[in-house]
């Protein structure tokens, strides 16, 4: 993104930034003319500045269209004291011109600028990031496709990378991960190996309970399309034939000199049919909550020859 509202220093970044096709932010009721020439010149996309004044901003897309520049971005003003209520209220009417008014001059992706925060003269640091985190948020919720954020803190950036994930997730697709072989710590020949499915909540829980437990151990993930443990062996989405696919898939054999499995407590169902299709295989129940394996690894392992 290349910003400043004179067109001379904009041409000035655009010939030094030829071939990236920067954002140019952006044109106003003033230079519009001269930024729309540069967006045809150097074919970039424009930004459209208009803070707290929908006429104005549609408007200026109309004229800016007819001359020509069809790659646009809205930004409406972002207002993080007093007038925030307004800026949340221009992002919806926004949107809610485009997606249920059918107008198309208001159906371009939408800016939202967070960092404003920063431009207020009162609070700490930490109060200033405190608010541009919770400003970006909001405007997430009100369908703004591109934040201009300043800091940079993690505390600052995750929630908004979080929220985004969960309001852009299919509801009717369950959140996964890659099914697979993990390794834990330092894993010899002679070490355990666990077996959970890919249910994001279920594996970042069990992921977890194993790091705090400092075992040396494989967890072999199995793709049950994102379901957790008790509904994935309820839907048979967890059965005998999927846990030998995927020990055949992770290559766990060629990695340890012994033959047991350990599966979740909530599968201890699928532990006769599972020794009896993995021949020479011997299936260990685990506990049922995860949050017992470092207990369970110290009583039962290594397991006992009969």
């Amino acid at each position: 993104i290349l910003c400043t509202f004179d067109p001379n220093v904009m041409e000035a970044g655009l010939i030094a930034a030829q071939n990236r096709r920067p954002l140019i932010y952006a044109a106003n009721e003033r230079n519009w003319r001269d930024m729309a020439e540069l967006a045809l010149m150097y074919n970039c996309p424009l930004a459209v500045f208009a803070p707290n004044n929908l006429k104005l901003l549609r408007s200026l897309v109309k004229t800016i269209l007819e001359y020509g520049v069809e790659d646009l971005a809205l930004d409406p003003g972002t207002f993080t004291d007093d007038g925030l209520s307004d800026t949340i209220n221009n992002f919806t009417m926004i949107r809610r011109s485009a997606c249920k008014g059918g107008d198309k001059l208001f159906g371009f992706p939408l800016i939202g600028t967070p960092i404003t925060a920063w431009m207020s003269g009162e609070g700490s640091r930490e109060e200033k990031a405190w608010r541009e985190a919770c400003v970006a948020a909001m405007l997430l919720s009100r369908y703004a496709d591109l934040l201009i954020m300043h800091s940079l803190d993690g505390w600052v950036q995750l929630p908004t990378i979080i929220w985004r994930f969960n309001i852009y997730t299919d509801p009717r697709k369950p959140v996964s991960v890659e099914p697979g072989l993990r390794v834990f710590g330092k894993p010899d020949e002679n070490s355990p190996v666990l077996l959970t499915t890919n249910y994001a909540l279920t594996y970042f829980t069990v992921e977890s309970d194993i790091k705090k437990s400092g075992a040396d151990c494989y967890l072999i993930v199995v793709d049950t399309e994102g379901i957790s443990v008790e509904s994935a062996v309820a839907g048979r989405y967890l059965t005998s034939e999927t846990i030998a696919d995927a020990i055949k898939e992770s290559g766990i054999e060629e990695k340890i000199n012994h033959r047991y499995l350990i599966i979740p407590g909530l599968a201890a169902r699928l532990s006769g049919e599972t020794e009896d299709l993995l021949k020479g295989w011997r299936i260990l129940v685990g506990p049922r909550d995860s949050s017992g394996i470092a207990e369970f690894l110290k009583r039962s392992w290594p397991p006992k020859e009969e």
